[in-house]
């Protein structure tokens, strides 16, 4: 899944956790330097699955339908795109708009992956090369016309619009018959040999290799059907057409988000799905700091809001014992959040001395993180929740510390790089954002760096950044979980056969044989025998290469009014699930 919801990024896979509060809250009576760091109760995603699973979605108890929800974030989404949405906080709107072949409900608190649009959870051959999904009865379009598998199909194909649709999940590449050399059906047309629609209701997908973790990638926006003549391209993430139970109101205006009821979803052919709310607006942009202050104060329509934002240091401390302390609902994130150098313009003994630099504490102070709570260490590029995962540390700081710039402008010296310059992007109108710049220049330049910081507004920050072409030597990012594997991060972060497409999630650009043959060697494994060999895989990258500066994992926090009722943390995400809350009156 590309990054979180704080970063300039998704999470399909089932997480053994309580939905609410399997943090534990930390003690922050002390200043955050002193204050004691409990690490969030230890979680290891699972592959719960009820392919039986019938609509409707069990009710929600003692729910009200009706009102208005009022979303504030300070951060701007880059597209509604079903096949390039994939950031946390996207993911999370889209699964009200858009549905897909799978999807994850919850029960007893705990993610469970059921069927959506199909009947099942897919039916695969004995080696997993060959699936087939079919369509349930009577789903519909926004505007009442009817969902088929050729739109399901084409929803397939345009992911491999890399080019012109950059951005989203690219395992097709990896695991589609003929996936490596399809380039969508604007430059290639229908004809994929990957993809059949023996029938209006029939999807058969053919694989290359193995592909067990089928059932989980389906759940993506990436396969939320798009009929052909409807496909506007460029313009469709203005208003993508809803199968879900909400619908835009109009078009995205890249600022403010309305979604109102769609009276074409049938709550009898969704096994996940609620329709609570009247409405559901989404502020953007706005000062992270302000709109939860105005939370915690709770008065007029603020009673009727939620953020998603990291709950900042202060104003944790400022609730704690209060009544507002009991609308802070916490839980896991799946995700680990980098600092990935460019291997092509940075030499492996710079990118040590960059990783031995690095400010963490300080950089997570000027954050704003709470320790043990929206913040914790991190030394591998898996998230530690990962199967298979394995504990080491190439830097030697155990994810902690200040960095050591001595030792850095030392190991810079010795390799005849003193002076060397890094550039990274940065959100400029976001206060927050450029703090955190501001001290990762003065750490690298006390190191022995020239330090170059590139200023953009946060609407442009995530794309410029991605960008393969900006002059950017350092790329801020995160990467979580798309399912219970590791396949579902190394291959899609490090195989370096993908680097040069458009918008594929290779920010470190890292294009080596022996890496590159190890992620074919390894999923081609069974699932089970696999699980640990990424685990060694993300060991070597790290020893060997050193791609990337782990910055942390990190934690999921929403503070909301006193009139919002049933907030829960969708673990699979680390945001809210938007479909299971209502208001009070």
């Amino acid at each position: 899944m590309r990054r979180p919801k704080w970063t300039v990024a998704a999470v399909i896979g089932a997480m053994a956790v309580s939905a609410c509060h399997a943090i534990p809250l930390p003690d922050l009576s002390r200043s955050a330097a002193q204050s004691p760091s409990p690490r969030p109760t230890s979680v290891t995603y699972v592959e719960a699955q009820d392919p039986e699973a019938q609509p409707p979605a069990p009710p929600v108890p003692n729910a009200r339908s009706g009102g208005t929800l009022r979303v504030l974030s300070s951060r701007n989404p880059h597209t509604f795109d079903p096949t390039r949405v994939y950031h946390l906080d996207t993911l999370a709107i889209m699964k009200l708009v858009t549905r897909s072949l799978t999807q994850t409900r919850y029960e007893n608190g705990k993610p469970v992956l059921v069927p959506d649009l199909a009947t099942d959870l897919g039916r695969p051959n004995k080696d997993f090369t060959r699936w087939e999904f079919t369509l349930r009865d009577g789903l519909k379009y926004e505007d009442g016309t009817p969902v088929t598998a050729a739109d399901v199909a084409y929803a397939i194909k345009r992911q491999f619009a890399q080019e012109e649709l950059p951005g989203g999940p690219t395992y097709g590449i990896d695991y589609y018959l003929g996936g490596e050399t399809y380039r969508g059906p604007f430059k290639d047309g229908d004809d994929f040999e990957a993809v059949e629609t023996p029938d209006d209701k029939t999807i058969v997908l053919k694989m290359r290799k193995p592909f067990p973790s089928l059932r989980y990638y389906a759940s993506l926006p990436a396969f939320a059907p798009i009929p052909k003549d409807k496909d506007t391209r460029g313009e469709y993430s203005k208003h993508p057409l809803a199968t879900g139970p909400y619908k835009f109101d109009g078009d995205w205006d890249g600022k403010r988000l309305t979604l109102v009821r769609n009276e074409h979803w049938d709550p009898e052919t969704d096994p996940g799905r609620h329709q609570l709310l009247d409405k559901i607006v989404f502020e953007f942009g706005l000062d992270g700091d302000e709109v939860q202050k105005r939370i915690i104060a709770d008065e007029g329509p603020d009673q009727y809001a939620i953020t998603y934002n990291d709950i900042l240091v202060e104003n944790y401390r400022a609730i704690r014992g209060t009544e507002a302390e009991k609308r802070l609902v916490t839980g896991p994130s799946p995700c680990t959040t980098y600092m990935w150098i460019d291997t092509r313009k940075v030499p492996l003994p710079v990118r040590r001395a960059i990783a031995k630099a690095w400010p963490l504490e300080s950089e997570s102070r000027a954050a704003g993180a709470v320790p043990g709570l929206t913040w914790r260490p991190a030394t591998t590029i898996m998230p530690s929740a990962t199967p298979g995962w394995i504990p080491h540390d190439a830097i030697g700081n155990g994810g902690k510390g200040d960095g050591d710039p001595e030792a850095a402008r030392k190991m810079l010296e010795e390799a005849g790089q003193l002076g060397f310059e890094l550039s990274f992007y940065y959100s400029a109108d976001d206060p927050i954002d450029t703090k955190i710049a501001e001290v990762r220049a003065e750490a690298l330049e006390r190191a022995g760096f020239v330090v170059k910081t590139l200023p953009a507004p946060s609407s442009l920050a995530r794309d410029l950044s991605d960008d393969a072409i900006r002059p950017a030597n350092l790329r801020a990012g995160s990467w979580c979980m798309d399912w219970g594997s590791g396949d579902s991060v190394l291959p899609a972060i490090l195989d370096g056969r993908k680097a040069d497409l458009p918008g594929a999630p290779i920010q470190s650009f890292l294009n080596v044989r022996e890496v590159n043959e190890e992620i074919e060697r390894i999923s081609r494994l069974p699932a089970d025998k696999a699980l640990a060999e990424w685990g060694k895989l993300d060991q070597m990258i790290m020893e060997k290469y050193l791609p990337v500066v782990p910055l942390g994992e990190g934690g999921t926090t929403l503070l909301h009014g006193s009139k919002v009722a049933n907030v829960v943390v969708d673990t699979v995400l680390g945001m809210p699930d938007y479909t299971q809350i209502y208001l009070l009156e």
